[in-house]
């Protein structure tokens, strides 16, 4: 019996085909690698610009968050001058702008006022604080009339209570408590006692 190998047993392999073997691998690992990496790229490319929309979306939201700051140096500045402002139209220096006032709205109202006593606070915030205690004569619309006017003056005059005293011929007394402020000031350190009555 004849046994014959086939003849692509005959094929002797050298050195070259395992060069060829070897070249081949390497462009097929090259492409692979190739692929590999236009697909990592474009994915990189689609997460770069996900970011990028992030970081415009965080951006604007801090933009929106900082906008009330900007210029607040400007407006720390408008804000005190209004402060200066409000204090020297609402709060005078002196107790005489405060009787005079308080002189005037009862004269206006026809309503007698008696025995004004005040006693003023410690200085706080540029401001005194001063208790007032009066006596009110007068018939009774116009003791009201003074009373909203009082409440409604440019000068703060802020009612702490009323007290019916007395009754008399359609003339009511009262008693008032209330308070009112002083902007500081050297004229009001001069004419300021500690309590006093006018």
């Amino acid at each position: 019996m004849n046994l014959s190998r086939p003849a692509w047993t005959n094929v002797r392999i050298t050195a070259r085909h395992w060069h060829y073997a070897a070249l081949a691998l390497v462009v097929l690992l090259n492409l692979f690698l190739a692929v590999r990496l236009v697909f990592a790229w474009d994915r990189a490319k689609a997460g770069d610009a996900v970011r990028l929309q992030e970081r415009e979306s965080e951006f604007r939201a801090m933009q929106l968050k900082t906008r009330p700051l900007r210029g607040l140096d400007k407006k720390i500045d408008q804000a005190k001058s209004d402060q200066q402002a409000f204090y020297e139209k609402r709060f005078p220096a002196t107790y005489s702008a405060v009787l005079t006032e308080w002189g005037a709205l009862a004269v206006k109202n026809n309503v007698l006022p008696s025995h004004v006593q005040y006693t003023q606070g410690k200085l706080n915030q540029g401001l005194y604080e001063v208790h007032m205690e009066a006596n009110l004569s007068g018939d009774y619309a116009p003791v009201v009339r003074f009373i909203n006017d009082l409440e409604r003056d440019k000068i703060f005059f802020l009612i702490n209570g009323i007290a019916l005293s007395g009754q008399q011929n359609g003339i009511v007394g009262l008693r008032m408590r209330l308070t009112t402020y002083l902007r500081a000031g050297p004229d009001t350190a001069a004419s300021s006692p500690a309590t006093g009555s006018r």
